[in-house]
């Protein structure tokens, strides 16, 4: 495929200029002073330009001078024959030389075409691995800027594990200490358990002790009240035995003495209450307390 903007024109100027600065115009020549094309275009339009610039010579020969033209006519005419004969073996020749370099040129073309369709491919290829290249580069930028957010996450994680760690040191040590706080509540709570036991058995012997000093005590209430209508009913017989000396004072002595035995009465057995002792409960102070009550 020519570069676009190459003309049939450009083509024949290029041609012309290189012709004029006496150097014969070429395909490669002309591509290359208009900086690429087509080489097919360029060559047919460059076989154009030399076929009408051939003409151009042969018709534009110079014609005989006016003054020489009748003598010279026939001396020109068997000249311009022979040159004629001449320039038709020498076309003859050209034509031969003007087919192998067709043929070359084919050759070349055909090579040139094939290199431009490599140089098309080549650089398609480079646009599409430049392509790739571009999208490995962002790709691995890509894979870089996760990398990074990767060990920041990673860092942030190290860290989160390690304060997890220190935590869970700090609940072990808590618990180490927890469970040695339990054990020791629980000897304390046995040894209250025990101690509550002693002082329940103690209570229990208090109450028996007292629910006993109780029973004491009304048997000792009972034998007071005994006592004390026994004492009563003396005090009334001492009383009544007072009555008849105080009146027998006023008698003669005789008289008192016989009264006195008159009115003298048996005398009563003892009522003394017995003594009552029981033996308290030991004192807080770990010694007996011992009590006799005597009414």
């Amino acid at each position: 495929m020519g570069r676009p903007g190459i003309t049939r024109e450009q083509v024949f100027e290029t041609a012309s200029a290189i012709a004029h600065e006496g150097t014969t115009p070429t395909v490669m020549a002309v591509r290359k002073r208009l900086g690429g094309g087509s080489p097919n275009n360029i060559t047919k339009w460059l076989g154009e330009w030399k076929a009408q610039n051939e003409t151009t010579r042969v018709e534009a020969l110079p014609p005989l001078p006016e003054p020489v033209e009748a003598a010279m006519r026939q001396v020109w005419g068997s000249a311009w024959k022979s040159a004629q004969d001449q320039l038709e073996s020498e076309r003859e020749a050209l034509s031969a030389a003007r087919k192998e370099i067709e043929r070359e040129r084919a050759e070349m073309l055909a090579e040139i075409s094939r290199l431009d369709g490599e140089l098309e491919a080549a650089r398609v290829e480079t646009q599409e691995r430049d392509k790739a290249l571009d999208e490995a580069r962002r790709s691995h930028d890509e894979t870089r800027a996760e990398l990074r957010e990767a060990r920041v996450l990673v860092e942030e994680r190290s860290r989160r594990i390690d304060e997890q760690a220190a935590e869970l040191q700090e609940a072990r040590r808590q618990s180490t200490e927890a469970q040695a706080q339990t054990k020791r509540l629980e000897a304390d709570l046995a040894h209250l358990n025990r101690e509550l036991g002693e002082a329940r058995q103690r209570a229990d012997q208090e109450a028996k002790t007292r629910s006993k000093l109780a029973g004491d005590l009304d048997r000792a209430q009972q034998t007071t009240g005994v006592y004390r209508t026994r004492s009563s009913a003396r005090e009334k017989a001492r009383s009544r035995r007072r009555q008849p000396w105080t009146s027998a004072a006023r008698r003669s002595p005789s008289s008192r003495v016989r009264s006195m035995r008159n009115a003298r009465p048996a005398r009563a057995p003892s009522a003394r209450p017995p003594s009552f002792g029981s033996r308290l409960p030991p004192s807080p102070s770990g010694r007996p307390a011992s009590r006799s009550f005597t009414p």
